[in-house]
């Protein structure tokens, strides 16, 4: 996640998650470390401040996989908001994490554990600060 940028809020409240999530869930410990180190290195600006074409939290994305041409549609949530049925992806999930701070466009290398798979940020659906919801 280095030289990306999130938003202050995202930037508070993840923290703020990922402590509860290490003291309450041991089995997600190392993905909320994993991903802590990352918030500490991205750029934090203000609600305001970040780009239309950035992930950010509770952003609505439209990915592909370019192996396969699969689409899918996810929104970036908090690990409590989590629902796979609805298409909520919890920011603990690999996925998640790699998109957090992306751009459309962007293709991001993800490594599994039956190897790397390249998905490209096709479009952002919908994103709170370009849609002027700064408290989402």
């Amino acid at each position: 996640m280095t030289n990306v940028l999130i938003t202050k809020l995202d930037y508070i409240r993840l923290k703020e998650s990922l402590q509860r999530v290490k003291t309450s869930n041991q089995e997600h410990i190392t993905q909320a470390n994993a991903l802590l180190r990352n918030v500490h290195q991205a750029t934090v600006v203000e609600s305001t401040e970040i780009p239309p074409d950035v992930v950010t939290m509770n952003s609505l994305v439209r990915i592909v996989y370019l192996s396969t041409d699969r689409i899918m549609v996810l929104r970036l949530v908090y690990p409590e908001q989590a629902d796979i049925k609805q298409n909520r992806i919890s920011i603990l999930a690999p996925l998640a994490m790699a998109l957090l701070g992306s751009k459309k466009g962007d293709v991001i290398h993800l490594k599994l554990p039956k190897g790397i798979v390249s998905i490209k940020v096709d479009s952002l659906l919908y994103q709170p600060e370009a849609a002027g919801n700064y408290q989402l």
